[in-house]
């Protein structure tokens, strides 16, 4: 997901950021580098397209991912490399959002059930329904899929003359390989630049995806020529099964997809900002680069994969509206940028919260209506927040909240610009704390710890609801379902959704418990691993490498 409703209102704010596939590329513009983040490709040729109780045969999904994949690179044509980055183990602030997901994934497919029953359909038997939850690092089916596709991506460089003779590189790194795949590709940019002979400024790169949070990862690179590709979002519906009731990607024509020009971007954000250069205010020297970073910094603030949104500053409220015209105002008051890559100058930022906080009390006043809550609508509304949300009843409870938040932004920099700090660090809130509590932040030393990653079946335990425990290795399976189980807290049966305020069902929060590390690897260490795993499973277990690829016309092949 990203960024949820940041695409919405890009193109809303600035229609010419997307293009039509045939009006950006074409004889004048070919595409050097093209990267698929692949989960975005294995789910929906996964989850079946016609009858959402009956799963299609392993066999028949791996082709239809290879022939999503092969459409994708025919379409583009990249003349240089063809990089394909599935999911691999993700840092554990990743983790908390992948556990939220599929918990709520397995609660809402037991609702569905019941409610069909209710209604007196007939439900299947002895019909094994595809559980999702196997696109996860770890699991058979995920290891099967590496294996094959470094198969067939050898035999399309061997027998495809658009493969074979493109000249361009493949690079796969697969779900043993740790990272998510976006941030694979981020990372393969960062430390090409310095290294590959014929990497050169000015080339096009085009990543396939439709999480939004790729925008931003674009904006950092800082790369002239950097574009999104990507299905037409009116083309995606959603019936029982993903797919329902929409036309078959495999389909699809060149009209079905758009370009997003993140250069563009970076464009309008210059516009955005000319009158305040022309205007001669800015007392230090106007950087492009630097309004763009601190745009993506500011984009955290509404709420990511990591990091939940300050309660008040909500993209369909507009918040990035007003944050931009708050930035523009006060900017020649800051003296300088807020960030500087990873770091965030804290008391320009404090500055500029102080200004945002002013309308933190009408929100919780129009929420306290809303709600029919007067708590919300007093001026005491902060205490019932942190009380009612995040169990802080203290100063110092409240202190804590906010470094833990701001270690978060610190977090979420670094791994924008210069890739994963900490593989354990994570956010142990469900929420954000107030505006208003962004204050002598140059006093607050936040802690982000260093580590290392989980191990694949680590990671698929710790993100699997009971529901999907078959996917487990035995012992693995018994810390999550038996109740006599050290750990079975972490898998419980049922949990609260919080609306937290929003409409939308998809905007609840998942109260989940968060995994204490110490006790979790505790518990894991006293596993006999090389007595209780077959072979099969201790090979999904172990971290993998990236493969590369080379055309015919080098000489070499994997």
């Amino acid at each position: 997901m990203g960024i949820p409703k940041l695409f919405r209102w890009l193109t809303d704010q600035y229609p010419s950021v997307t293009q039509g596939v045939s009006d950006s590329l074409g004889p004048d513009r070919q595409v050097d580098n093209l990267y698929l983040d692949m989960n975005g490709i294995i789910h929906p040729m996964t989850h079946g397209n016609s009858d959402s109780f009956v799963a299609l045969d392993e066999e028949a999904m791996f082709r239809r991912i290879f022939a999503y994949t092969d459409k994708i690179y025919k379409l583009v044509k990249p003349t240089r490399l063809f990089f394909l980055a599935v999911d691999g183990v993700a840092p554990r602030a990743k983790v908390n959002q992948q556990r939220s997901r599929r918990f709520r994934s397995a609660k809402e497919a037991e609702q569905m059930m019941a409610g069909l029953v209710a209604q007196g359909e007939e439900i299947p038997e002895n019909v094994e329904r595809f559980d999702s939850n196997c696109i996860t690092p770890g699991t058979e089916f995920m290891y099967r899929l590496g294996m094959a596709f470094r198969k067939w991506i050898q035999f399309k460089m061997d027998t495809d003359p658009a493969w074979a003779e493109a000249g361009c590189r493949v690079v796969f790194s697969g779900p043993d390989v740790p990272g998510e795949g976006e941030h694979k590709v981020m990372d393969y940019i960062r430390t090409a630049r310095g290294r590959e002979k014929d990497w050169r400024a000015g080339m096009t790169h085009c990543l396939y995806g439709l999480d939004a949070d790729l925008i931003m990862l674009g904006l950092v690179t800082h790369e002239p020529n950097f574009i999104l590709f990507r299905e037409r979002m009116q083309r995606r519906g959603r019936g029982r099964n993903g797919n329902g009731g929409q036309r078959d990607p495999l389909r699809f024509t060149h009209d079905d997809y758009e370009i997003l020009e993140v250069t563009m971007i970076r464009k309008m954000l210059h516009l955005e900002m000319r009158k305040l250069v022309q205007s001669g205010d800015l007392p230090f020297e106007y950087s492009l680069q630097r309004v763009v970073d601190d745009f993506v910094f500011l984009c955290m603030l509404v709420g990511n994969d990591f990091l939940p949104h300050v309660p008040h500053l909500d993209i369909a409220d507009g918040a990035i509206n007003m944050m931009m015209a708050t930035y523009k105002r006060l900017l020649p008051k800051m003296g300088g940028y807020l960030t500087d890559k990873g770091a965030i100058h804290f008391g320009r930022f404090e500055l500029f919260m102080a200004d945002v906080s002013r309308r933190e009390p009408l929100y919780f006043h129009r929420r306290g209506v809303a709600e029919k809550d007067v708590q919300y609508q007093s001026p005491e509304y902060p205490e019932t927040y942190y009380r009612e949300k995040l169990q802080a009843t203290t100063p110092e409870d409240r202190r804590k909240v906010l470094r833990d938040y701001l270690g978060g932004l610190l977090w979420n920099l670094a791994y924008y610009h210069d890739g994963c700090s900490s593989w354990t660090w994570y956010l142990p809130h469900h929420y954000a704390p107030l505006a208003t509590d962004f204050k002598d932040l140059a006093t607050i030393a936040p802690e982000i710890p260093q580590g290392k990653p989980l191990t694949p079946l680590m990671q698929l335990l710790a993100v699997l609801p009971r529901q999907s425990a078959k996917l487990l290795p035995g012992p693995y399976k018994e810390l999550a379902c038996e109740d006599a189980s050290p750990l079975s807290h972490y898998f419980p049966n049922d949990f609260e959704m919080d609306p937290n305020g929003k409409k939308n069902a998809w905007e609840a929060v998942a109260l989940l418990p968060f995994i204490n590390e110490a006790e979790y690897l505790e518990t894991l260490s006293t596993l006999d691993h090389d007595g209780m795993l077959n072979n099969d499973e201790k090979k999904r277990n172990e971290m993998g490498k990236v493969h590369v690829f080379l055309p015919a016309v080098a000489g070499a092949k994997e």
